[in-house]
């Protein structure tokens, strides 16, 4: 299921990284011990980001793709969930990311409870 949440949020920014087609395409992942919250695996791009809050993204149905179904990250946050984890959109101050990372940053939070 974990690795469904991942590929959930690759596939949101290779959708978004296409369409906004930027010279260079960089998608970031790495792993951290400890976010505020607890262990979690980051993802990064430099597409567009986010406009939208957490809560409004993970809402079944709610898409900002044309023909979009609106299912991914609301998959993405029931898995987490599911794990006693979270779905998180990171602010650009919560994490030191590489310069050329500027688009959306999310989170997959582990708690201590999910190992």
């Amino acid at each position: 299921l974990i690795l469904g949440a991942i590929m959930n949020i690759i596939d949101n920014s290779i959708w978004w990284l296409d369409n906004k087609n930027p010279k260079e395409k960089y998608l970031y992942f790495t792993s951290v011990k400890r976010l505020t919250e607890g262990p979690a695996i980051i993802i990064g791009d430099n597409g567009p980001g986010f406009i939208d809050s957490v809560d409004d993204v993970i809402q079944p149905f709610f898409t900002r793709k044309p023909n979009g179904m609106g299912l991914g990250l609301h998959i993405t946050n029931e898995i987490m969930r599911t794990h006693k984890g979270r779905f998180k959109i990171l602010e650009k101050d919560e994490i030191k990311l590489p310069e050329k990372i500027t688009g959306a940053v999310v989170a997959l939070i582990f708690s201590e409870e999910s190992k």
